[in-house]
């Protein structure tokens, strides 16, 4: 049964929030349960709790439509590929779906869009694009879970945002942002990105290292985060920059180590996560609900 504040917000919810706000106030502490999460999730008993998920999992089926956002991608090459290298480009959206995001975000002049599919038909779309879902499906072995939608401006640091509302929602505290990082959603999952700007190494390039989305060993789980340094004398030539104009469409699994550059020019990309089995977050209070 769900408890509701007066504003319609529901109590787990609040709850849900205040954890990370607090967690991510205590860097210690988020770092004490960033690592715990990722020995859990993707240290060794990752691959036997994947497979019961994939036989047993009892996730809905996702509506999809037949629109030919992509209709030249073989999906079983596209996902091998995946499955090597941790990510895999997909190719170039539909010009009409970036116009429409576009406006949308022209209407709404937020810098984070949490969750944007729920409002913006074009996103929604592309969330249920029958070729993207059946990727998803493909690679995660069993019905994805749309797991959240996020459309993320990036600045250079000497801008002044002038042209943005103010966030309706209390922000987290964010940590290292430029720093090569790995994402722990779920035990698998996988994340879609479409450059919505022309994307150059002057406009924060998407990074990411092949094959470290896979066989992580304990000494590899505590690395959260590396430095530029750190990630070149380890990785070397498998750091990949992803350049590509706006449309550009990609797969990452989300536990790949990845990064944004630093841009001198603002970028805008859509992110779309689908997950093995990781229920979808609760509604985001907003300020005003306060």
């Amino acid at each position: 049964m769900a408890f509701f504040t007066n504003n319609g917000i529901t109590l787990q919810a609040r709850f849900y929030y205040a954890l990370r706000f607090y967690l991510h106030k205590q860097r210690w502490l988020l770092r004490l349960v960033q690592l715990l999460n990722a020995c859990i999730m993707l240290g060794p008993v990752r691959k036997p709790i994947v497979r019961y998920y994939q036989k047993v999992g009892r996730n809905g089926l996702l509506r999809t439509n037949a629109c030919p956002l992509f209709p030249y991608v073989d999906t079983d090459q596209l996902v091998n590929r995946i499955k090597e290298f941790g990510y895999a480009h997909v190719g170039n959206l539909p010009e009409e779906y970036i116009t429409q995001i576009l406006d949308y975000c022209e209407i709404n002049k937020q810098t984070s869009h949490w969750n944007p599919h729920i409002k913006c038909e074009a996103v929604n779309r592309i969330c249920q694009n029958a070729k993207i879902v059946e990727i998803a499906r493909k690679y995660l072995g069993t019905e994805p879970i749309i797991w959240l939608t996020r459309l993320q401006w990036s600045f250079p640091p000497s801008d002044n945002l002038l042209d943005f509302h103010p966030s309706i929602y209390r922000e987290r505290n964010e940590y290292d942002i430029h720093a090569f990082q790995y994402d722990i959603i779920d035990f698998k999952s996988l994340t879609l990105f479409i450059y919505l700007t022309d994307t150059d190494p002057n406009f924060g390039a998407h990074m990411v290292v092949e094959r470290t989305h896979d066989h992580k060993r304990l000494k590899d789980l505590k690395r959260l985060r590396l430095t530029d340094d750190e990630a070149r004398k380890k990785f070397g030539d498998r750091i990949k920059v992803i350049l590509g104009k706006r449309g550009t469409a990609f797969f990452e699994e989300t536990s790949s180590y990845h990064k944004v550059e630093v841009c001198k020019d603002r970028r805008l990309i859509l992110a779309i996560d689908y997950v093995l089995q990781r229920k979808v977050p609760p509604v985001r209070p907003k300020l005003v609900d306060n």
